[in-house]
C-alpha cells in the first residue's frame, strides 16, 4: 500500500519530535503501524487547522462571528493531544 502525502509528513514530523534521526528501526512502516493514531491525529489537526486558519492571519470575523487563533496553533505541528500518544522522545549524548 501506497503511502499518502499527508502520512509522508506525518511520520517525518513524528521521527524528528522522538529524535530518532539515523535509527534504522524507525522505517516509514514501521512508524505508520506502531504509532498509525497519533499519524491520524496529526493528519486530522493539519487538515482543520488548514481550513480555519490563513497564513499570516491572527483573526478573522464574518458578521457576528469571530475566531481568533493562539500563538503557536500551526499545522503539522506536534500538540499535547498527540504528545499522549507517543513514547517520550530519544535524548542524544554530547560528546
Amino acid at each position: 500500500m501506497a503511502i499518502s502525502k499527508e502520512q509522508q509528513k506525518s511520520i517525518l514530523i513524528i521521527k524528528n519530535y522522538l529524535n530518532v534521526g539515523a535509527n534504522a528501526k524507525y522505517t516509514d512502516d514501521y512508524v505508520l503501524t506502531t504509532y498509525s493514531i497519533a499519524v491520524e491525529e496529526l493528519i486530522e489537526n493539519a487538515s482543520e487547522i488548514k481550513l480555519l486558519k490563513t497564513l499570516g492571519i491572527k483573526s478573522k470575523s464574518d458578521g457576528v462571528q469571530s475566531v481568533t487563533f493562539s500563538d503557536g496553533i500551526e499545522a503539522w505541528a506536534i500538540t499535547s493531544n498527540i504528545k499522549m500518544l507517543l513514547p517520550l522522545p530519544y535524548v542524544r549524548a554530547m560528546g
